[in-house]
């Protein structure tokens, strides 16, 4: 009987083992990023058509929720000069990080999405676009005048845009957005966010990068691989399969070895 205990305990030790094996992966599961996205191609010519200065962004998530996309241009310096008003000579204001490029996209009006304080502390739309003052002025006044200022010679050249861009939904789970460009966007190496909300919170993102070549200039091909088409498809099953709450696990299946094959014996002749 003691021998017998011992192997029930063996076995219920085993149990209890692969058990929290299933249970641990359950959050782990969860932490898993609840958005993936990626971009129909990764590069835009700009003396192109208008299809072909134009880039698909799809992803999906796990859950429903709004998408808001935020494309920024490369970073450079811009000298701006204030004035003079009246009596008060001409400021020269060099501000820096400033976007040569921006839009936004969203599956909703921005204030539905999210807050104002989020809205600003991501920088989401033009009011909330601040750029680093080098050095800092005495006055902030002159600084907020030269910003909008800045921003508003950028909408007139369109290359900020002053509206907001569509994010679709072709089902609760699988969401896509057209990024179009203008002819005269500056070339160089744009950064894309994809970011999740749900209840007015941030709840994923995911950053891609683009490369927009000027007319003339070197376009770097995709890699060969699978259509985006594809590992949209597979993304939708894997966001509905998360979003049914359904566990997988991996069963470790054994192998019985095979019985070895005795040898025929010789059959006997008979005697005549």
């Amino acid at each position: 009987m003691r021998a017998g205990g011992c192997c029930t305990s063996a076995v219920t030790r085993r149990l209890l083992a692969a058990l929290a094996v299933v249970v641990g992966l359950v959050p782990a599961a969860r932490a898993e990023p609840s958005l993936s996205a990626d971009l129909s191609a990764h590069y835009v010519t700009l003396g192109a058509n208008a299809a072909g200065r134009a880039v698909t962004l799809f992803g999906t998530i796990d859950a429903p929720g709004d998408i808001v996309i935020v494309v920024r241009g490369p970073e450079t310096a811009v000298v701006a000069q204030h004035g003079p008003v009246g009596n008060f000579p001409a400021r020269r204001i060099v501000f820096a990080g400033v976007p040569d490029y921006y839009a936004v996209y969203a599956s909703a009006a921005l204030d539905t999405i999210m807050p104002p304080e989020i809205q600003a502390l991501h920088q989401i739309g033009l009011d909330n676009l601040h750029f680093q003052v080098q050095p800092p002025p005495p006055d902030a006044t002159l600084v907020e005048a030269a910003r909008l200022a800045l921003i508003a010679q950028k909408q007139t050249a369109g290359v900020y845009a002053s509206t907001i861009g569509t994010v679709g939904f072709v089902n609760p789970h699988l969401f896509r957005a057209t990024l179009a460009f203008p002819t005269n966007a500056p070339a160089g190496t744009y950064f894309i966010e994809a970011l999740l909300f749900r209840d007015k919170a941030l709840a994923g993102g995911q950053t891609m990068s683009l490369l927009v070549v000027s007319p003339g200039g070197d376009a770097v091909a995709d890699p060969p691989g699978p259509s985006p088409l594809l590992y949209a498809g597979l993304g939708v099953l894997a966001a509905t399969v998360a979003a049914s709450g359904v566990a997988m696990t991996v069963v470790r299946r054994r192998r019985t070895p095979a019985r070895p094959r005795r040898p025929r014996r010789a059959a006997k002749r008979r005697r005549r």
